[in-house]
């Protein structure tokens, strides 16, 4: 008998704890008793308010499917600031920040985050450089760098126009006919006109050997021109594919740098301990950008992206690649409870085909 009521007390025992546990886990698991407050980061395409009023981005549109999966009600508050999104959540003014947050070292150390969103990274954006001065400053660089081959060039018109004078000096013709090549100065004019196959006519050879001489510079000149043509050509895109080329942490040495301050591109720069000119948002360092007074931006890729596309397509390009690959999320106060199911509710989503055709709309496949 005394060994029945030992073997049956502990399963009396685990059957109190189940039914003691069982409530809070239910609690833990059942939508929140008031909306939640949720802080939307004022950045286009990500979170921002549409001239009628609404709440639109990217993140709005995730937050409504997730939210709508977990049966959560919200408020949304528009946060036009990053530190002010921030410290919201650090005060727990909010209970969860969304939009163009990427998940830095930094922020971690201040707050929790979701699972991964929206990926992410650093970029760059420069100035397109157009019109007169912008194409004229392009050749005179591309020419610099084909020094040698004009060299080549200038070496070759020189001799040709000496061979011409010293050929064309004992004919019969010398000094008897202004078209003659009666001189050094002559043969070098006669070999520039015909090389830029301007050819006047006011000087031409009269003796056989001057001729032959002509003939073979005319043919000479064609590839010679058309050499020069096609260099400065190649060299002009090469510079134009290589301004918007991939930038490196090395290129960005020595350029007059900008970024929102408190954003991923601002503490990228802080972390590379480069200096850098802070802007209260993304347009008004991009505005910067095209009047010149900087000559880099750097920012999150999607917000950048989007802002070049929207207003300043004519006067900023953006540079292929990232500085550094990163991802975005949900922001959470440290410790939050709602992490968890916030993380599974998201994978669900992501993961549907259907989100997937929704942010390709925002940016493409």
């Amino acid at each position: 008998m005394l060994w029945t009521v030992s073997i049956r007390r502990p399963f009396w025992l685990c059957g109190f704890i189940l039914l003691a546990v069982a409530p809070n886990a239910r609690a833990d698991d059942a939508p929140p008793a008031r909306p939640l407050r949720v802080a939307v980061y004022d950045v286009a395409p990500y979170g921002a308010l549409s001239p009628d009023g609404l709440f639109v981005g990217v993140s709005v549109d995730l937050w409504r499917r997730v939210a709508e999966d977990l049966h959560w009600r919200y408020d949304f508050t528009l946060v036009p600031q990053m530190e002010a999104t921030l410290q919201g959540l650090e005060r727990q003014d909010f209970e969860v920040a969304i939009g163009a947050i990427t998940i830095t070292p930094q922020r971690l150390s201040r707050m929790d985050f979701s699972y991964p969103s929206h990926r992410s990274g650093v970029a760059v954006a420069l100035s397109r450089k157009v019109g007169p001065l912008a194409a004229l400053a392009a050749w005179t660089g591309a020419a610099t760098k084909l020094g040698p081959l004009f060299g080549v060039m200038l070496a070759l018109l020189a001799l040709t126009g000496v061979l011409m004078w010293r050929l064309e000096r004992k004919g019969p013709a010398t000094g008897a006919s202004e078209s003659a090549v009666n001189g050094l100065r002559d043969g070098l004019y006669w070999a520039a006109v015909t090389m830029t196959t301007v050819g006047y006519g006011d000087k031409t050879p009269k003796t056989t050997t001057g001729r032959a001489l002509a003939v073979l510079w005319m043919i000479a000149s064609l590839a010679l021109v058309s050499l020069r043509s096609t260099s400065l050509v190649s060299r002009i895109t090469a510079d134009n594919v290589y301004a918007r080329a991939e930038t490196t942490q090395s290129s960005l040495v020595g350029l007059r740098l900008a970024a929102v301050e408190n954003s991923s591109g601002a503490e990228y720069l802080d972390s590379l301990r480069l200096p850098f000119q802070k802007r209260k948002d993304l347009a008004m360092a991009l505005s910067d950008l095209r009047a010149g007074r900087v000559d880099a931006v750097v920012n999150s890729v999607g917000a950048q992206q989007y802002a070049v596309r929207q207003r300043f397509s004519k006067d900023v390009a953006m540079s292929s690649g990232v500085l550094a690959p990163a991802f975005m999320g949900f922001a959470l106060p440290a410790g939050s409870p709602l992490k968890k199911p916030l993380d599974q509710a998201l994978i669900r989503v992501t993961a549907s085909s259907e989100w997937r055709a929704a942010e390709a709309a925002y940016f493409g496949p």
